[in-house]
């Protein structure tokens, strides 16, 4: 199966769809369309955000950070830190916790 078609929808607005899970972990896959918000949130884990395809903006909220990804780059998502993610283009990712 291609990340693609696991989210394809008419759905508006990010799409997430898990792809594995264990006890302690997990994969999700994201579809972000150009524009789209991944609005700020946070996890109470270590996480990392890869992009597959497309291109994305981390940010880092009240932190200043701001960092573009594209295709094939991640970055490290630190716990308990708020953040957001905004699609510069279609993009798929993967979040891993």
């Amino acid at each position: 199966m291609t990340l693609s078609a696991l989210l394809e929808s008419e759905q508006t607005g990010p799409i997430f769809r898990p792809i594995f899970k264990v006890q302690n972990g997990r994969l999700t896959a994201i579809r972000l369309r150009m524009g789209e918000v991944f609005k700020e949130h946070k996890s109470p884990v270590p996480a990392m955000v890869l992009v597959m395809e497309g291109a994305v903006l981390y940010e880092q909220l009240g932190e200043g950070i701001a960092r573009p990804l594209w295709a094939l780059e991640y970055t490290e998502i630190p716990p308990d830190t708020i953040h957001q993610v905004t699609a510069e283009s279609d993009s798929y990712c993967i979040l891993i916790q």
